[in-house]
């Protein structure tokens, strides 16, 4: 058994701790398999100095939100961080995240909430999303935290949700695997009833994120299943976002290292 955590984010998106901090967590939890997969950024990959002397394997990753639906990802592992595709690409949806977040200040408005993207402080390093709105609307003392801020108006059919553009399941796929990755589908527990798996295979995706919080022992089983059906291999990981998020176990799951199949010839 190894413990294994391959989807921990940073603040280069909507995580809280730097890229240093979350391997220094990651060590002292005695995970062995790691990847930091910021959201359409591997800006935390730039400076790839600081991931040596922590004993961790790692691979390089990113995550990828599509537009199928907002809980519809692709993680993207053992990816060459300096092609130059990947990256325009990345520089694209992040561009298109923020013509999200204006449509969302704007219906904010609309019910009285008073925001600008001057508050939300915009830089070209950040991958931004709803969090980043729900921690404005927490320091503001408009909400508790970042689940209320979903309940209450950024989530599915709230007064201020707004769709995700960001790219296709097919066109994400082939911009991880363009860019020497492979293609993981993310906590698919969240969209079992929308998906095709098969369809997916077909595309050219290569594993699934069996492992996850709020996967119940049935869905791992499901997925773990279907991978071998489909001849995926199987990834594990806490989506760890950091303190205050809601999303804080940095712990890995403590897994058969063979369930990760090829992706284990990518850690350095």
């Amino acid at each position: 058994m190894s413990s294994i955590n391959l989807h921990t984010h940073s603040v280069f998106s909507d995580g809280t701790l730097s890229p240093r901090d979350i391997l220094k967590k990651a060590r002292l939890a005695a995970v062995e398999f790691f990847s930091l997969t910021d959201h359409d950024s591997i800006d935390g990959w730039i400076n790839q100095e600081y991931s040596l002397g922590y004993g961790l394997k790692i691979a390089r990753g990113v995550e990828i939100n599509t537009s199928f639906h907002d809980n519809l990802h692709i993680l993207g592992y053992g990816i060459d961080t300096e092609n130059k595709n990947l990256r325009l690409k990345l520089t694209e949806y992040r561009s298109r995240r923020i013509q999200r977040v204006k449509k969302i200040v704007a219906a904010l408005k609309e019910i009285g909430i008073d925001i600008s993207l001057e508050d939300l402080s915009i830089k070209d390093s950040i991958s931004y999303g709803r969090p980043h709105i729900a921690d404005f609307l927490i320091k503001k003392k408009i909400i508790r935290n970042r689940k209320e801020a979903f309940q209450k108006y950024l989530g599915y059919e709230k007064p201020a949700y707004i769709p995700s553009i960001g790219p296709s399941i097919e066109e994400t796929i082939k911009v991880i695997k363009d860019a020497g990755g492979y293609a993981v589908l993310a906590h698919p527990g969240a969209v079992k009833n929308l998906i095709n798996m098969e369809e997916f295979k077909e595309m050219g995706l290569d594993g699934v994120e069996a492992f996850y919080p709020s996967h119940s022992g049935g869905t791992i089983r499901y997925f773990i299943e279907t991978a071998k059906k489909l001849s995926l291999f199987v990834t594990a990981g806490t989506d760890y976002h950091g303190m205050g998020s809601g999303r804080d176990s940095l712990s890995g799951f403590d897994i058969e290292e063979s369930l990760m199949g090829k992706l284990r010839e990518r850690f350095l």
